[in-house]
């Protein structure tokens, strides 16, 4: 039987059954196009008068022509996988790592997935197009959260770094002034003229009591040694070590002849 088809007003033809079908296939015609072979009284659709080859396809499986092709997940055995599928797939995983692919990813995503469906079973590719828009719509959603929570742990996660830092000076400083006081005891309650002679008479021996961890190890940073001179019987508020210099917080670390260590404020040491 041979057919006249009709697409966008132009008539060609005619075709034998097996050369239409063949054109619907390949997307030179759709399901929509009109067909007429002798003896019909007017023009038809092609997905009305050009039915499944053989071997027969499963119903669920069968190419669909038409409208209703659009609507239905049919895809035909030797169809294509769209491009703009493969291409909002591979933009939504670039998306993960580099964020802004996936704006492409969501457009390639849309065009792909109407390509598709238009496509009446000739193009394939649907699970790919989901898949770049979902990566690239829940990483769009997500930035802005995962940005507030980044500026808001960053500051915490410092704060937590500096006293941390802070509290290893003050352990530092408690094993100088044990030092300081194990010399005053040999010598008639006065402490040493210097720091380096803790460390020259063996009263203590790790000489990294002296360094300062990186968050308060400010440029011209170190001990300021002002026990020389006073014994262990002055008065107990009498500053006997702090740190030269403020760190970034403004603080500085203070020593006293009664054996405690704190954190004060620049302006709080005398």
């Amino acid at each position: 039987m041979q057919y006249h088809v009709a697409k966008n007003a132009e008539k060609s033809g005619p075709f034998d059954q097996q050369e239409v079908y063949r054109r619907l296939v390949s997307g030179e015609l759709s399901g929509s196009d009109l067909g007429w072979c002798e003896g019909m009284a007017e023009w038809e659709p092609l997905s009305k008068l050009i039915p499944p080859q053989t071997p027969p396809i499963p119903a669920a499986s069968a190419p669909v022509f038409g409208p209703s092709a659009a609507r239905t997940s049919v895809t035909l055995p030797n169809a294509k996988t769209s491009g703009m599928a493969v291409g909002s797939m591979i933009c939504g995983i670039l998306g993960l790592l580099l964020w802004l692919p996936c704006i492409p990813a969501i457009i390639l995503g849309h065009l792909g997935l109407s390509a598709i469906k238009k496509s009446a079973g000739v193009l394939k590719g649907s699970g790919m197009a989901v898949t770049g828009l979902v990566t690239g719509y829940i990483m769009i959603v997500a930035l802005p959260f995962i940005a507030i929570i980044a500026s808001l742990a960053v500051p915490a996660f410092t704060q937590v770094q500096i006293q941390g830092n802070q509290m290893k000076a003050v352990n530092n400083a408690k094993q100088i002034v044990l030092g300081m006081k194990q010399y005053a005891a040999d010598h008639e309650g006065k402490y040493p003229p210097t720091l380096d002679v803790l460390f020259d008479e063996k009263i203590l021996e790790d000489r990294r009591l002296l360094e300062f961890p990186s968050h308060l190890n400010v440029p011209g940073q170190g001990w300021e040694y002002l026990g020389a001179g006073h014994t262990d019987s002055d008065a107990g508020n009498l500053i006997i070590l702090t740190s030269r210099k403020a760190d970034r917080t403004k603080k500085k670390i203070v020593a006293h002849n009664d054996g405690s260590v704190s954190v004060e404020r620049e302006g709080a040491v005398p």
